[in-house]
């Protein structure tokens, strides 16, 4: 990246001293371009110069292959797009209804909202980009040795990258009567349509599973009057995500809204009744449980088969580089079936984020690589704000760690903060989320909080009302809070996303904040 300024001399360029290597490449030391002599006896290098000559980088035009039309997907396009509108991009679906968020489901079952509103792309948003769209056909082969790939259809496409967001789906323990009326899982629109119908006139469903997923559509559920009740097999609801204590307090007001709630068991059977026009989910503490529909939602498994077929490494998911590359160095993957360094991540932020360094390695920038991105978990129910960054819990037998609690167990109102070495590494916000922002931001970069530490959670902040239409639900913006602070502080994507804390949480809301920062620099061209 070159900056144009002002504050050195004209015929100067400045290049920041650079010792390390980046995935065991030393190309952007600076000292490749000096002299490495340095005094014999003081050890130290003299001083460092070169003439150079700085020329706009311009690499060959390339054919990128990406399977998948989800949340990595999208971003990556977006991106790219911004750095390189001369590469020819095709994109493979599986799914006839591509790019979408499929975080909203629930929402779309209980007809909250229509389909519209799941939508990624806006009226002509994707034709602007000029990407080739292939709908309703996957990827069924790769070859690495000749660079090409079959579709589902039988056409054979070449490639010079190929990029890998193939996502993930739900998992069924083995043994699950499938074939039975009324079993359904919930990751794509085909699962919400055919739920959608088959709830129609229903009264009781069973949920399998206290997590995210899970927790949301029982709440989506219990807004259409249906009777629903949860099975899970762990001791508390999103055991992965809370701790204990918030667990507890979420389990009581999920109860408020009329949810059945069965932990430490699970369902070993499921039959029908003799008319068959009920389920009937067999617990393993003996209990049966009536119901007309039984929906799974227990955590989901990456889609690596496509890779591994041709040698593409794989663990539990595929494995791949800082720069999300593969071992086949033409082949990347993103998302949800990305494994960077042992860790896998199905959170949006993470597709995002790796989406973003794709995109700009693929352009051109080398130094772009991808670090790892925090774990937070936003649960959206209209019943109360809860969210969490980071661990949630000091780990077994650890040391040196501090929790900083504000309670008010009576409202719901729970706050924790985890510090280790004077930097926040952990956070439960219920009740609200008014510092999430801030805290991603302090354990995103690492920040020593020093005196900053008699603040948290002390800050006294007073909660901005959403105006218009909700737009970001991970930190409670509308469209007249950003309608608002462009017009106080003017059109800068970034600065807005900071100040407001829009697109800081899962990002899938960052382009409908660049849409409104854009409109309004369109306005302003008509004013004159």
């Amino acid at each position: 990246r070159v900056q144009i300024t002002q504050k050195i001399k004209k015929g100067v360029v400045f290049l920041p001293m650079h010792w390390g290597k980046t995935l065991k490449s030393d190309f952007r030391r600076a000292n490749n371009l000096t002299n490495e002599k340095y005094d014999p006896i003081s050890k130290e290098p003299g001083y460092k110069f070169s003439a150079v000559q700085v020329a706009r980088y311009k690499k060959a035009k390339q054919k990128l292959i990406l399977v998948g039309a989800g949340a990595a997907a999208y971003r990556f396009i977006n991106t790219y797009r911004e750095l390189n509108e001369v590469d020819e991009i095709h994109v493979f679906s599986k799914e006839e209804h591509p790019f979408y968020n499929r975080v909203l489901l629930p929402e779309y079952v209980n007809e909250q909202l229509d389909w519209s509103a799941l939508l990624k792309f806006k009226n002509d948003e994707f034709e602007q980009l000029n990407v080739y769209l292939h709908q309703a056909t996957s990827i069924e082969k790769i070859d690495r040795v000749a660079k090409t790939v079959v579709d589902s259809k039988g056409n054979t496409h070449t490639y010079d990258k190929l990029i890998l967001a193939t996502g993930s789906r739900a998992f069924l323990p083995p043994g699950v009567p499938v074939h039975l009326p009324g079993i359904f899982t919930l990751r794509s629109r085909k699962n919400a349509d055919e739920l959608k119908r088959y709830l129609q006139g229903k009264k009781q469903v069973v949920i399998v599973g206290g997590g995210l997923l899970g927790l949301e559509l029982a709440g989506a559920l219990r807004e259409t009057n249906l009777e629903v009740t949860i099975v899970q097999l762990a001791s508390r609801l999103m055991q992965r995500q809370l701790d204990p204590l918030a667990s507890k307090l979420l389990l009581e007001i999920i109860e408020d809204m009329g949810v059945q709630v069965f932990l430490n068991d699970e369902v070993k059977d499921i039959t029908t009744t003799n008319n068959a026009n009920q389920l009937v989910a067999h617990l393993k503490s003996g209990k049966p449980i009536h119901c007309e529909a039984l929906v799974y939602a227990i955590g989901t498994r990456p889609n690596v088969e496509l890779a591994k077929a041709v040698d593409v490494q794989c663990g539990k998911g595929v494995l791949v580089n800082d720069y999300l590359q593969t071992n086949d160095p033409d082949i990347f993957a993103i998302g949800e079936i990305a494994e960077h360094r042992q860790k896998l991540s199905g959170i949006t932020a993470a597709a995002e984020a790796q989406a973003n360094v794709l995109a700009n390695y693929l352009s051109g920038d080398l130094g772009s690589s991808y670090q790892g991105t925090i774990l937070m978990n936003i649960l959206k129910l209209a019943q109360i704000d809860l969210c969490t960054l980071g661990i949630s819990e000091v780990p077994n037998g650890a040391k040196g760690y501090e929790e900083i609690i504000l309670l008010d167990q009576s409202k719901y109102y729970y706050k924790k903060c985890i510090v280790y070495q004077d930097k926040l590494v952990g956070a439960i916000l219920m009740g609200d989320k008014a510092e999430f922002a801030e805290f991603k931001s302090l354990i995103e970069e690492g920040t020593e909080l020093s005196e900053k530490r008699m603040e948290l959670l002390r800050s006294g902040v007073n909660l901005t009302p959403v105006i218009g239409e909700l737009l970001c639900a991970c930190s409670n913006v509308g469209v007249g809070n950003i309608q608002q602070a462009i017009e106080n502080n003017g059109p800068d994507f970034q600065a807005i996303c900071q100040q407001t804390g829009a697109g800081q949480g899962c990002g899938t809301c960052k382009s409908e904040v660049k849409n409104l920062v854009e409109s309004y620099k369109i306005e302003l061209l008509k004013k004159g």
